[in-house]
């Protein structure tokens, strides 16, 4: 499975390095991207499984999950930069950003989650709150699947499929 993190701040950075210590780190390989390659560079030296790259567009082509976490203010600016496939799904770390604001930032209807996670998310200690909107359950139990590995994880509000 292909994951595509957008950003690789405190968050992204930490959501890379909490994947590549988890159980389920073999069945993932993540691009991580972000504008600034010391970062990123970093993350893809450290861990064989995850690679680095300066092109929002590059880095969700082929991915089954795009997380994005960028600060809140630039969260309009990359999902207009980016072409998403309705077969993917968004992840978004992004405070503050509700399911329509997303909605209208992006090209296509998509399974949406909005993550609240924490920077102990790299240690695999972080307290998750996921909320879905157009999600099938198969997709909803993925999001958790994944995220449980990373910490405790609750879907505290979801959504019907448009």
């Amino acid at each position: 499975m292909k994951i595509a993190i957008i950003g690789a701040g405190n968050i992204g950075g930490a959501i890379a390095s909490g994947l590549m210590q988890s159980e389920m780190e073999k069945n993932f390989s993540v691009v991580i991207s972000d504008p600034d390659t010391t970062k990123t560079s970093q993350l893809a030296e450290q861990y064989q499984n995850i690679s680095a790259e300066t092109d929002n567009q590059m880095a969700v082509s082929g991915a089954d999950i795009v997380i994005l976490a960028v600060k809140p203010w630039l969260v309009e600016k990359v999902l207009g930069s980016i072409t998403l496939k309705s077969s993917q799904i968004l992840a978004s770390v992004a405070a503050g950003i509700t399911f329509e604001q997303l909605k209208s930032f992006c090209n296509t209807e998509v399974a949406m989650f909005r993550i609240i996670p924490n920077t102990a998310i790299s240690l695999r200690e972080s307290m998750n709150i996921i909320s879905s909107c157009n999600a099938t359950k198969e997709q909803e139990s993925l999001i958790m699947d994944i995220f449980n590995q990373l910490g405790f994880s609750m879907l505290v509000a979801e959504s019907q499929m448009a």
